[in-house]
């Protein structure tokens, strides 16, 4: 007789015959799942109940609907018609490039930004923006070369450049500044 084991793998294979697969329930509910063939169910005999002088004569087992020719077509070649959706794998790569690109932009804003407060509490842009104060006196010209991040928009009077670090003098904003875009590049380094 043949194990339950080889009888599905027959059965998946679509090499059976339905006098094979009749006396199991689920096999028999596995091809009418797979294949849609309907199978007579077989009504069980249990050897107790065989009376000795009676044979058993074998009920031949019956096909309800779709022979069993089990010819499958196999289409191959032949384009989805919908685009299939990315794997979710693909996705957190897409995800994590972009937010690289994001925190990328993000550090060289801050690197700019903190190269700008350092380079001002030197007195460095005053060769670049010192031509631009006309009006009154405290302009570069008289030893006034760092920008007061408070009063940048008075750019072009006295009352928008202060001592530089060098003759030890430094604002609030400066400081505030440093330790805001230091702490901002750590993060964005961190990240």
């Amino acid at each position: 007789m043949t194990s339950s084991n080889d009888l599905l793998k027959k059965l998946l294979a679509g090499d059976f015959s339905p006098e094979e697969i009749a006396g199991d329930p689920v096999l028999v509910s596995l091809a009418d799942r797979i294949y849609g063939i309907k199978i007579a169910p077989i009504t069980p005999v249990k050897p107790r109940d065989i009376q000795p002088n009676e044979v058993a004569a074998a009920a031949p087992v019956t096909e309800v609907a779709p022979p069993t020719d089990m010819l499958i077509e196999v289409i191959g070649d032949i384009a989805p018609a919908t685009p299939l959706p990315m794997p979710v794998a693909d996705m957190a790569v897409v995800a994590e490039a972009t937010e690289s690109k994001k925190s990328n932009a993000m550090g060289r804003l801050v690197i700019a930004g903190l190269g700008f407060v350092v380079l001002n509490l030197f007195g460095v842009w005053s060769y670049v923006f010192g031509s631009m104060c006309e009006t009154g006196d405290l302009c570069p010209a008289e030893g006034y070369t760092r920008i007061n991040l408070m009063d940048i928009y008075k750019i072009d009077s006295g009352y928008g450049w202060s001592e530089p670090v060098q003759a030890g003098i430094y604002g609030i904003p400066d400081i505030v500044a440093v330790v805001v875009l230091f702490a901002a590049l750590l993060l964005t380094m961190r990240k």
